[in-house]
C-alpha cells in the first residue's frame, strides 16, 4: 500500500490556465498556460515521489491517471 504522505499530483483547470496541485494542498505548485506542460510536470513530480498524476478535464472529471507507485 502506498504511503499516505505521498499524495497524488493533480492537473486542474485554473483561471490562468492549468494548475499542478498536490492532493490536499490549498495552493497549486505551479500554473501553466498549456495543459500539456502541466501534465508533463505533474508526471515528473509523481515519478519522483512514487505516487500518481491525476489529470482532470476543464469540468473537473478525471480524464486520465498515471500511477508511479512501486
Amino acid at each position: 500500500m502506498a504511503e499516505s504522505r505521498n499524495q497524488a499530483e493533480h492537473v486542474v483547470s485554473h483561471e490562468e490556465g492549468w494548475a499542478v496541485k498536490a492532493e490536499g494542498a490549498e495552493q497549486p505548485t505551479k500554473v501553466y498556460e498549456n495543459k500539456q506542460d502541466a501534465i508533463d510536470r505533474a508526471k515528473e513530480i509523481a515519478q519522483n515521489k512514487g505516487t500518481s498524476a491525476v489529470i482532470h478535464t476543464k469540468e473537473g472529471k478525471i480524464q486520465n491517471q498515471y500511477n508511479y507507485s512501486s
